[in-house]
């Protein structure tokens, strides 16, 4: 993902195929960006690696609107 969400969205976990490897930040203002993992049982694992600032994901699944600085 190149924009910040405010959760790790459902859908994405969904399309990640056994073995894939998705980076995501989540967060407002405060981000983290974030290794997840899905194994071939289909079992996540997230791993936080570090504070980032990403632009915000607008819509049905990320902010309602944009934040402002």
């Amino acid at each position: 993902m190149t924009c910040a969400a405010p959760y790790i969205p459902e859908p994405l976990l969904e399309q990640l195929k056994p073995g894939g490897i998705m980076i995501i930040p989540v967060g407002d203002y405060t981000q983290e960006l974030y290794k997840i993992k899905k194994d071939s049982k289909g079992h996540i694992y997230k791993k936080r690696k570090g504070g980032v600032v990403f632009v915000p994901l607008i819509g049905k699944h990320g902010f309602r609107k944009s934040l402002e600085c």
